[in-house]
């Protein structure tokens, strides 16, 4: 089970959610090409001996990354430090593009993003086409929302509906045959 980074991540899904804003959209596609990054990763440790091109598609994610974030101002912040090794801690904080609160999520979302790179890959939207939602998933493996989700989803399935018709074919079968045991008797 994955660990929270923290609980401010549910600022970070409430700005994504934000979409009819261009900053919410950008921030969206910030998120996915740090998802692909992460994906491209997996498979190159996948695979026996990454190839060339996917040395190039990792290369390319990665820039396109730094291309994104170099739209924003950062400044070097330096704490005294008082743990084992150096006595100085640098904290690169973003300056504030305004003043107003969308442009103070959008700062908050974008300074969470780079304190938590590791943890972006489980920002996620909802596999159910219908929902789309975005959340923070808590496994590797988790596709929807919630359980709700899953469960349409499922349901719209092929295999699925296959299991169901068979279902229903034996349940109407002995439901007959009850009725006709039920006459029998009375």
């Amino acid at each position: 089970m994955f660990e929270l980074p923290d609980q401010s991540v549910d600022l970070v899904i409430e700005f994504l959610k934000m979409e009819s804003t261009p900053a919410a959209k950008s921030f969206a596609e910030l998120v996915e090409a740090c998802r692909r990054v992460s994906q491209l990763m997996e498979s190159i440790k996948a695979s026996s001996a990454p190839n060339g091109k996917q040395s190039a598609e990792v290369y390319n994610a990665l820039n396109d990354i730094k291309n994104r974030l170099s739209a924003y101002q950062w400044n070097p912040v330096v704490f005294g430090h008082m743990g084992a090794g150096s006595h100085f801690k640098v904290y690169y904080a973003m300056l504030a593009k305004g003043s107003d609160p969308a442009s103070a999520m959008e700062q908050y979302a974008i300074q969470w993003i780079v304190d938590h790179i590791d943890a972006v890959h489980r920002i996620r939207r909802c596999y159910f086409s219908k929902c789309r939602k975005w959340f923070f998933a808590k496994t590797d493996h988790q596709k929807y929302c919630g359980d709700n989700c899953r469960q349409h989803d499922a349901a719209q399935g092929e295999s699925f509906k296959e299991k169901r018709r068979i279902y229903m074919k034996k349940y109407r079968n002995e439901e007959a045959e009850r009725n006709e045991r039920a006459k029998r008797l009375a």
